[in-house]
């Protein structure tokens, strides 16, 4: 009998922690849901692409690696016909938190998330670039842009060219 009754509080008991665990489990994934959607809301993940941007004799080419940028082949632009890739980035913004990154000339692109809407999918993002002694060489300029499509900042002298930096919020249904 002991055992039994044993038997029959450990049943009890587990079916107890049972139910509180089957109450506890949506909360937290709720919660965890909750919270990961809200991340979301605040981050964006970021392309920068780091482009030369040089006139050469003949037709030129863009690096193939640079991927589809038709904007390439457009004013203002094409007044360049060789592009050749230097750097590629991901990052992941969040809100209000600026980031750091090194350009090959020296000097550093900060960019910040300002704001994200969800309809239409927007983001605001500010951007500047830093001189190696840290004077502002872009004072900070303010950008809304659509997911997948790059807005550019260009313009910086560098080896016979200039450089062309591209950058794009990876959104849904992007390549990753």
């Amino acid at each position: 009998m002991a055992l039994r009754s044993g038997l029959v509080a450990l049943s009890l008991s587990a079916l107890s922690a049972l139910s509180i665990a089957a109450l506890g489990i949506p909360a937290v994934i709720v919660t965890t849901s909750s919270v990961a959607h809200a991340e979301a809301e605040d981050s964006a993940n970021v392309e920068i692409l780091v482009l030369h941007a040089t006139q050469q004799a003949g037709a030129g080419a863009i690096d193939p690696s640079i991927g589809n940028l038709p904007q390439l082949k457009k004013p203002p632009f094409s007044s360049f016909n060789t592009y050749k890739l230097l750097d590629r980035k991901g990052i992941t913004l969040k809100k209000g938190q600026p980031i750091e990154y090194a350009l090959v000339d020296g000097r550093k692109l900060n960019l910040v998330l300002l704001e994200k809407t969800p309809k239409p999918e927007r983001y605001r993002l500010a951007a500047s670039i830093d001189a190696s002694k840290g004077e502002a060489f872009l004072k900070k300029i303010e950008v809304t842009a659509s997911p997948n499509e790059p807005f550019f900042v260009a313009g910086q002298s560098h080896k016979g060219g200039i450089l062309v930096l591209g950058i794009a919020i990876k959104g849904a249904g992007a390549a990753k």
